[in-house]
């Protein structure tokens, strides 16, 4: 009779934690999420602060002509770089509430299960609303790198366009015919 008590309260013990268990594969996704968008906003941070001090050394140099053109360009690359900034803090909030709020789902299920509560709509409510933030931070991460495309694109442009021009070796009927190659790509 005291095996069948022992086994019973094993039993239980182990449906305790393995349905506090379940809500670990999203902790987990949120955990992977949080160390990823750290590093982008670190490698975002080091270009503003690198566009930052070629800005300023732009300004300090004598030149005039190329001047407003690289000016230009780098104010939208920093302003860019400011926009993936805002976008991925507002990530990296959006994922630590979340990896919150599957603790608390989990913590949840474990205490119910020990107090032998039955309101199965605490946990359930808690993971749509976790699964409902990597939701929103997984769109903010998508746009941030649409703005990643959209500003390496135009240095990317601009840094061939200034090469291509000021190549010596190419006669003009090549950069011509580059040119045109180019302006046939981008139609499509």
């Amino acid at each position: 009779m005291q095996d069948l008590i022992t086994i019973t309260k094993l039993s239980q013990t182990m449906t305790i934690l393995s349905s506090m268990v379940a809500p670990v594969v999203l902790i987990l996704a949120c955990g992977s999420l949080i160390t990823t968008t750290s590093q982008r906003i670190t490698n975002v941070i080091e270009r503003s602060r690198f566009l930052t001090d070629e800005l300023k050394a732009l300004v300090k140099t004598e030149e005039s002509e190329p001047k407003d053109h690289e000016v230009s360009l780098l104010f939208f690359l920093l302003d860019k770089a400011t926009q993936r900034t805002r976008m991925l803090q507002r990530a990296i909030i959006t994922l630590y509430l979340a990896l919150c709020v599957f603790i608390a789902t989990s913590l949840s299920l474990g205490i119910m299960d020990v107090f032998n509560t039955k309101r199965p709509w605490l946990p359930v409510v808690l993971s749509i609303l976790g699964a409902a933030m990597m939701f929103y931070a997984s769109v903010l991460l998508i746009r941030e790198s649409s703005l990643a495309r959209t500003a390496l694109n135009r240095e990317m442009n601009e840094t061939l366009h200034y090469f291509k021009s000021n190549i010596k070796m190419l006669s003009k009927q090549q950069k011509s015919r580059w040119w045109r190659r180019k302006a046939r790509k981008v139609k499509k």
